[in-house]
């Protein structure tokens, strides 16, 4: 009998790694301990050693569901002595280095319990296990135990602490257990913000009356509050979007379950699974023409062909979602364009704006996450649109594991996330929204400083955008300053394609790479707004080949929010058709801009969003934008729904290094002159990009393609590529990120190793010729 020690890294606390631990240990009837750590998890024991190898292939070999193990080792230490196996006090003495447990959506024992009669957690909005509910959302410090969490302060019933406590319980040391008779408390307020409930019961029923009647209810989800509502009555969601000041932008749905969603909705087997999957996302899927229970489509997702749904991932959803037994509106609780609300007194004081009653509970959030989003293309290629709750804050495996010392990379404004790569492991923060109000900036600083100090990371190296006005970049550069820390500016579609790559393992390709990265805005290397880029990565180094060819950029940022600007601005060169946009400005405005486009443009773009902006604008789908890509999502809606492909489509000339768009747009205005169907015209412009992409590849004799950018959150210019070039040529794709702004962060790191990789390249190439030198002259 030897004494042996095993030390288990990763994603390894708050997914019941240690009763796990403690249910093999028993059946081996092994003697020692198992305890968290600041690094990970370290269990001693005694054992033969035969004994000790199959302990320990159990434990590496099937861990439980939800952990990740990225490191792992078995050793022999000196004799001890142990008094049966059990689970020792967790110590926080190491700086941390593992990754953070995400929150889990609701797990179908839990579900199951809730909705029995006989047992009882019956109705208990609050019900989790060792496989489910709040983790990162509510981590105060670690490792993970109910005292670093807003748990902390919340008592524990007899019953309960017998559940923590039984080995054979599937709440065995589960943080978050509870039940009816330790409940959390809740708080039900009415317009007046007075309490008119604290009973569980009454105020289920209370909630159920008020959304039959019409009412918006907000109620306190796991990473913030969600406004709710009735998602057949029209009126109601009007109302909702005059309060919230969300005019157009589309709403989510929420469903009890999936059968009630397969009333609604076309669902094919990966929607289905993602929408059941413990990350409990909104899946974007199209509505049946037969819908059963009558959503209010056109109000919901105006000018969309598509609608967000997302199951009931916490038993209050769930309680309230099946009480109501019909779809409910499900958004984030805020005014539009301010980040999520998830402090009570925050939601009390400013959520009687927009909602009849608020929910509140007393289990405090101290990480706010919206709900994340994602789609699929009808190929079953995955496009994440956001990344946040269930999937925020780690990546693995992490593709700069070697990278020595701590780096921040700062990301983007717009759709922003940092990333920070500290000991071997990588973290990137959940959706923080664009950084153009001090609320969401704050709400960075904030998620920043939590994870920061969460992980006791200082960063030796910081990463920031290019673009000289971010906030983002700002505040990196203040923290780089005060820390007396190197900066480094990376270019925005450099590090689009620097995600991509590193996504896919093709960092340390040693072959040429295409880069199509498309996007609506970024800062460039000569001072115009970059946005539709051609790069070829060769030996550790980006070039830009090729750009969408430049047309001016009219009144800065307000060009994105105003399409006809892009069209006016794309018809500069063909001023007899200019009449069909002419009814889009005032006398007043028109006379303006068109002096404006007879000087010489101060700034250029190459953006292929504002291309396609332009363009929707052109047909008519689109003058405004009332949320981000709202053109462009109106455009590929329409694309999607023309049952027509003649397998036509517009030229893109390469001219020296521009993709010129000249006869393309000429060709589409010939169409529209001729009232060719609006929807054919659609269908055509996309097909005629990913026909383009496949020029490209010939033109450069390249067969590796990575995609990023705002753009390729397309599923219909996805599909096309799939279709045109997926059996030829080797397509590559965002895997766990967006190819939107949220993956700059990780793109800034991936250039960063992209140069320290160059860097020893040139060093080792010096070194060979200095040394065949020496050898020549000796």
């Amino acid at each position: 009998m030897h004494s042996y020690h095993i030390h288990i890294n990763g994603l390894v606390q708050g997914v019941g790694f240690r009763p796990f631990i403690c249910r093999i240990a028993n059946s081996l009837q092994l003697a020692g301990w198992v305890s968290n750590t600041n690094n990970g998890v370290h269990i001693q024991f005694n054992a033969s050693e035969a004994t000790a190898v199959l302990f320990y292939k159990n434990i590496v070999n099937n861990p439980p569901s939800n952990a990740i193990i990225t490191q792992h080792q078995l050793k022999k230490i000196a004799p001890q002595s142990f008094n049966g196996f059990y689970i020792q006090q967790s110590n926080n003495k190491d700086k941390p280095d593992l990754l953070l447990t995400p929150d889990i959506a609701l797990c179908s024992d839990c579900k199951a319990a809730i909705l029995e009669p006989t047992n009882k957690r019956f109705h208990y909005p609050f019900t989790t296990c060792l496989q489910c509910g709040p983790r990162y959302s509510i981590i105060t410090a670690l490792p993970y135990d109910r005292e670093n969490t807003t748990m902390s302060k919340l008592h524990i019933c007899p019953k309960c602490a017998a559940e923590y406590n039984d080995i054979n319980d599937r709440r065995h040391f589960s943080q978050t257990n509870s039940c009816i008779d330790c409940a959390i408390p809740m708080h039900l307020y009415d317009a007046t913000n007075h309490c008119i409930g604290n009973n569980e019961t009454d105020i289920h029923e209370r909630i159920t009356a008020s959304l039959k009647q019409g009412d918006i209810v907000a109620v306190k989800g796991i990473g913030g509050y969600l406004l709710l509502c009735d998602a057949t009555n029209e009126t109601t969601i009007c109302t909702l979007r005059s309060r919230k000041h969300r005019a157009v932008k589309p709403l989510a749905l929420l469903y009890a379950d999936i059968a009630m969603a397969q009333q609604d909705m076309q669902l094919r087997s990966f929607e289905m699974d993602a929408l059941k999957d413990k990350t409990a996302p909104i899946v974007l899927c199209r509505v049946k023409e037969d819908a059963v229970n009558n959503i209010c489509k056109k109000a919901i997702a105006p000018g969309l062909d598509k609608i967000g749904l997302m199951l009931a991932y916490t038993p209050l959803l769930l309680l309230i979602a099946t009480a109501f037994a019909k779809p409910l509106i499900a958004t984030s609780g805020n005014i539009s364009g301010s980040p999520i609300l998830y402090k009570n007194d925050d939601a009390l004081e400013n959520l009687f704006e927009v909602a009849e009653l608020v929910l509140t509970y007393d289990r405090d959030i101290v990480a706010p996450q919206d709900d994340s989003v994602i789609q699929f293309t009808n190929n079953g290629q995955k496009i994440i649109l956001r990344r946040s709750r269930g999937l925020a804050p780690n990546y693995f495996p992490n593709p700069f594991s070697e990278m020595t010392g701590t780096v921040l990379a700062m990301g983007g404004e717009l759709k922003a996330a940092f990333a920070l790569q500290d000991q071997r492991k990588l973290y990137i923060s959940q959706f923080l929204g664009d950084q153009n109000t001090l609320e969401s900036q704050t709400g960075y600083k904030a998620t920043l400083s939590h994870l920061t100090k969460l992980v006791k990371a200082n960063p030796e190296q910081i990463l920031i955008d290019k673009h000289p006005n971010y906030f983002v970049s700002q505040y990196g550069t203040d923290i780089a300053n005060a820390g007396d820390i190197p900066l480094l500016e990376v270019q925005h579609h450099k590090a689009h394609f620097g995600a991509v790559l590193a996504e896919n393992n093709l960092l340390e390709c040693n072959q040429r790479i295409l880069g199509i990265i498309w996007d609506g805005t970024g800062y460039g290397d000569d001072g115009q707004i970059w946005g539709g880029e051609i790069f070829i990565y060769e030996n550790h180094q980006m070039e830009r080949a090729m750009h969408l060819n430049y047309f001016p950029q009219l009144l800065g940022d307000k060009m994105s929010k105003e399409p006809r600007l892009s069209a006016l601005s794309l018809l500069k060169s063909l001023p007899q058709y200019q009449y069909i946009i002419r009814d889009y400005f005032s006398k007043q405005e028109w006379d303006y801009y068109q002096q404006l486009l007879q000087q010489p443009a101060p700034l250029l773009t190459s953006s292929m969003g504002r291309f396609l902006d332009g363009i929707a604008t052109i047909l008519g789908i689109c003058r405004y934008n009332d949320y981000e890509g709202e053109a462009a999502m109106q455009l590929e809606a329409l694309a999607r729904n023309c049952d027509k492909n003649s397998g036509e489509f517009y030229n893109i000339q390469l001219v020296n290094d521009r993709l010129d768009w000249y006869a393309f747009l000429e060709e589409l205005l010939e169409d529209y002159r001729q009232k060719i169907e609006v929807a054919v015209i659609a269908q055509k412009v996309f097909y005629s990009l990913a026909k383009m992409v496949g020029h490209l590849s010939h033109y450069f004799r390249i067969d590796q393609l990575a995609f990023s950018g705002g753009v390729f959150q397309n599923a219909l210019l996805v599909d096309m590529l799939i279709e045109l070039m997926g059996n030829k040529k080797q397509l590559y794709f965002h895997q766990q990120l967006s190819p939107n702004d949220e993956c700059i962060g990780f793109g800034q790191l991936a250039y960063f190793k992209m140069l320290n990789q160059l860097h020893q390249q040139i060093i080792s190439t010096t070194d060979n010729i200095a040394s065949e030198q020496y050898q020549m002259n000796n």
